[in-house]
């Protein structure tokens, strides 16, 4: 089960009885208006501390992510598409299928099938604004229970801009209820590109959800205020570019509440490109 999660603070400091075998069926094909395909073709995320690269994109010559490498092989997925969508992934460490479903050209649910059982093991469910920014995601476990155990929540508000201000991220604190236990707040973006607003939502032992139209951050982000249960930290993030794209990001933490506040730490992430 899914029901721990490495806090996003931790990261940057360290840097069911479901369905039978036969379920496991794809849905019905995603709607052909848009196009999966990307304009940036990012190489590597290289995040301090964190295993090397923390994330590996392969492409095919029409600029499809075609594979998905998560810190540095912990988990890897291959991509597949239909009509210029993604359709499936496939986790080749554990051979979980993991499908797509739409609605209103968006990913709309997300099913993810045990590779040696067949059975549904997680679903992700997504909703969104009437700007179809996505707004929550709602995680459910079924390893115990056939209609889904709800065991982490996230939701989501936005600026004016369209820049993404807010992340609560809500998990499980007892059987059928979960409580707040961090809160993301971003300000002061620049007017740069963004290129790595993609794992936002997702805790480490998580999986990757692949969302190529989704776009939380188009700029980059100064300024990030973390509120946790016991701590809080501030962190300052700046930036080196080259052709309007981040090389380089800077970030100095400081813890603001909880035992152990004192010197600001410095972090760093880079970014590779084809």
């Amino acid at each position: 089960m899914k029901k721990y999660f490495i806090p996003f603070v931790a990261v940057i400091l360290m840097m069911g009885i479901s369905c039978k075998k036969e379920c496991n069926t794809p849905p019905p094909p995603p709607p052909v208006s848009l196009d999966d395909a990307r304009s940036v073709l990012l190489k590597d995320v290289i995040a301090e501390r964190l295993p090397s690269p923390y994330f590996h994109f392969t492409y095919d010559n029409k600029k499809y992510v075609t594979q998905i490498n998560f810190a540095s092989g912990f988990s890897i997925y291959n991509v597949e598409y239909e009509k210029k969508r993604v359709k499936k992934m496939t986790n080749i460490n554990n051979n979980n299928s993991i499908l797509y479903s739409y609605s209103n050209d968006q990913v709309s649910e997300i099913n993810e099938f045990s590779g040696s059982t067949g059975n549904k093991n997680f679903s992700y469910r997504f909703s969104y604004n009437t700007n179809n920014q996505l707004i929550q995601v709602r995680w459910f476990d079924f390893s115990t229970n056939s209609n889904g155990d709800l065991y982490k929540t996230s939701e989501l508000t936005y600026q004016m801009d369209g820049n993404l201000a807010t992340i609560d991220h809500l998990h499980g604190v007892s059987p059928g209820q979960l409580g707040l236990s961090k809160r993301d707040v971003f300000s002061d973006y620049d007017t740069k590109t963004n290129v790595d607003d993609f794992y936002l939502l997702e805790d480490f032992f998580d999986t990757f959800l692949f969302l190529p139209q989704v776009k939380f951050q188009k700029n980059n982000p100064q300024k990030q205020r973390i509120t946790g249960v016991d701590t809080d930290y501030d962190i300052v993030y700046t930036y080196e570019y080259q052709n309007n794209l981040p090389v380089k990001r800077t970030g100095i933490v400081t813890k603001t509440r909880g035992s152990g506040t004192g010197e600001p730490i410095q972090i760093f992430n880079h970014y590779n490109y084809y």
